[in-house]
């Protein structure tokens, strides 16, 4: 029996793909888990962040220099874009549960603002106590426990990749489901709660509801706009080391939406007590 060799191609090109597709879930299941597993055991972070989210009027760029320490929640961080030289220091339950910031600009006056206060998202998409990893963390989570096994299907693994000249593993994950949703709102709601409560963008929120604002609350049985998952596709850069997630793109129905990529990311860094203190000599409180 003769073979045309055409279709010999075929059939090995088909069975390399398949082949490929099968082995390449184990490791993404295994890198996912190791991300959420270093994520959920870290407490100490030190890093640059640089963002870039898109409003109506382009993409806000951002860059700052960050120290976190998790639990409890303390958070020290020096602008470089926006407004070069201004601070911010947060300690969970101290200071009236408020912010310390140093805007760097005249009259020079320290304030003090809730960390969820419309001026602390400075033209962004989060909140300061979103800051650092366990945002996108908690969201592999539950897009893990709502798709199961499923969810490894929308994964493409694009190889391995460098960023911040480390190794990285680059995936592609695609949710087909992604779509508008009406929400019926209940009692004591405001947009940044069910964004918090259902980990859905707060931008995309605002956008499609601008008669309120982030914080407001909202009367009960209001019809909104929401999304049922925070994007439509989101690609990621897993250091291959640390299996930390530090370069992210998220997309909505439109594209591109926001940018996060950090970089000088040191872990296991023990805080003195002092650097979480107004009084610093580094700072300029």
């Amino acid at each position: 029996m003769k073979f045309n060799s055409r279709y010999t191609i075929l059939i090995i090109f088909i069975f390399f793909k398949v082949t490929t597709h099968s082995q390449d879930i184990p490791f993404v299941k295994n890198l996912i888990n190791k991300m959420i597993e270093n994520i959920d055991n870290q407490n100490y972070l030190e890093f640059v962040l640089e963002r870039n989210e898109r409003n109506e009027k382009g993409f806000k760029k951002g860059r700052f220099f960050a120290k976190v320490n998790i639990s409890p929640y303390k958070i020290y961080i020096k602008n470089e874009i926006p407004r070069k030289g201004s601070e911010i220091l947060y300690m969970e339950e101290e200071n009236n549960d408020k912010a310390l910031v140093n805007p760097n600009f005249f009259p020079y006056i320290n304030v003090s603002l809730s960390p969820e206060n419309n001026l602390m998202f400075a033209g962004g998409h989060h909140c300061l106590k979103d800051l650092g990893f366990n945002f996108i963390n908690d969201c592999f989570k539950l897009y893990l426990n709502k798709y199961g096994n499923d969810f490894f299907n929308f994964i493409e693994y694009d190889g391995e990749y460098e960023w911040d000249n480390r190794p990285c593993h680059k995936l592609t994950i695609n949710y087909p489901d992604y779509k508008k949703l009406e929400y019926v709102t209940k009692e004591n709601e405001s947009l940044y709660k069910i964004s918090e409560d259902k980990l859905i963008n707060i931008a995309k929120l605002k956008e499609y509801n601008p008669k309120f604002e982030i914080f407001e609350e909202i009367d009960k049985n209001e019809i909104i706009t929401i999304t049922n998952i925070y994007s439509k596709k989101t690609i990621v850069f897993i250091d291959a080391i640390n299996f930390f997630p530090v370069y992210q793109m998220l997309y909505d129905e439109k594209g591109l939406y926001e940018k996060y990529s950090y970089s000088n990311l040191t872990l296991n860094k023990k805080f003195k007590a002092e650097e979480f203190k107004s009084e610093f000599e580094e700072y300029d409180f």
